[in-house]
């Protein structure tokens, strides 16, 4: 498996302020296999992490306009438990979506549309993701 070593992860907020999060595929060798995840992937070679965040956004959700995208933080995160010596930049965006008619989910199999108050520790959802739900709150707050 190709580990990035800097991804972008977009969470989609809708105009009443619920949370859209995906829900990955459960395709053996991608990361948090039938988990609930951010949007979004690596950023390539020249490229900066917010040109990352609208392709990833486009790529996966279709949306080209009609939002907004917010940076909120980037926090470095091990990859993976088995080897921690193995980390990203994990660049982490809010996109603020007016319609929520314009989102055609095109990569997980679908989405999930949350509360902004949800535990994510009570969910199924990878470790880097449950730090980026956290950093989301506070960004919220």
């Amino acid at each position: 498996m190709n580990i990035p070593k800097s991804i972008v992860r977009i969470f989609l907020i809708l105009p009443k302020g619920q949370i859209v999060a995906q829900l990955r595929d459960n395709i053996p060798d991608i990361a948090s296999q039938g988990m609930l995840s951010t949007f979004g992937g690596a950023v390539d070679i020249g490229e900066s992490p917010k040109q990352a965040a609208v392709r990833e956004l486009e790529e996966e959700t279709c949306l080209q306009t009609n939002y907004t995208m917010e940076f909120i933080t980037t926090f470095i995160h091990p990859k993976t438990q088995n080897n921690p010596e193995i980390i990203q930049e994990n660049h982490l965006f809010l996109a603020r979506v007016s319609n929520f008619e314009d989102i055609e989910i095109k990569e997980g199999v679908g989405f999930v549309v949350l509360r902004k108050d949800v535990d994510f520790r009570k969910v199924n959802a990878g470790e880097g993701t449950q730090m980026a739900w956290k950093l989301l709150q506070e960004y919220l707050i």
